[in-house]
């Protein structure tokens, strides 16, 4: 039976202060959001598949984070060993082109660190493309950008979800490290959440997008039932249902 896998990818940057004032001192137009001047402080995966007969499951949740890995070369070489692992399995973000993988490249540029195979440019490749855009793919050739934020709450996810998911600063503790973890693993999830909503409405056979969310959500739960939303992710697959119940009523 054909199955489609994905890799979700979400990572967390901070500004370095040094780098900024270093650019500074040859340009003072020069801003804390210029690319260069970021860098990786948190990075996260979720896995999940698509068979042919629109079933859904779901994969590992993982993450990796400066508290536990020192700095920034040891979250890439975390990231990029899970990545290399999973060769054949494209990676998936939102609006990564234009800042997540320039930044993963920028970071792998300065510690001498190789690029998983998703991530090393190709030109001329030919086949499946190793890294999907989820926000080029739904700009879809116009001038008009939607945040990820917006294409959530235009789909039904609860505001309380979506309103966890603008960027974070840098922790200071052992609890905020925790928090930025469940910030940026919740990330993967919503961005596979509307993933589906893609997929569904490109027409891929048999998946139903209520019944998906609710198999993605529920094995999200199952690899983080302490994450800090967890009550708010159970309420919101239990109004899955709910509307699920409430169409077959009305179709009955």
């Amino acid at each position: 039976m054909a199955k489609q896998s994905y890799i979700a990818l979400d990572c967390e940057f901070h500004w370095d202060q040094e780098l900024h004032e270093a650019h500074r001192a040859m340009d003072k137009r020069s801003k804390r959001r210029a690319v260069a001047v970021k860098k990786v402080m948190a990075a996260a995966v979720f896995q999940f598949s698509v068979d042919d007969e629109g079933r859904i499951s779901t994969g590992e949740v993982a993450s990796w984070n400066e508290y536990d890995w020192f700095d920034e070369e040891g979250v890439l070489s975390q990231l990029f060993d899970y990545l290399r692992a999973q060769e054949g399995k494209p990676v998936m973000t939102y609006g990564g082109l234009g800042t997540d993988i320039p930044v993963l490249v920028l970071g792998a540029m300065a510690r001498g660190l190789r690029l998983p195979p998703q991530l090393v440019d190709q030109p001329g490749r030919r086949g499946p493309r190793p890294h999907l855009d989820l926000g080029i793919m739904l700009k879809s050739g116009g001038k008009t950008w939607s945040h990820l934020s917006q294409v959530l709450l235009r789909m039904g996810v609860p505001f309380n979800l979506v309103a966890a998911k603008p960027g974070v600063r840098r922790p200071v503790s052992a609890g905020a490290w925790q928090n930025l973890r469940d910030h940026v693993e919740l990330d993967c999830l919503l961005l596979s959440i509307a993933k589906l909503g893609w997929l569904v409405a490109q027409g891929t056979d048999c998946l139903r997008l209520e019944p998906a969310i609710i198999v993605l959500v529920e094995g999200f739960l199952r690899r983080r039932p302490e994450h800090s939303l967890a009550s708010e992710l159970r309420a919101y697959t239990d109004q899955l249902h709910q509307q699920i119940a409430d169409d077959y009523d009305l179709v009955a």
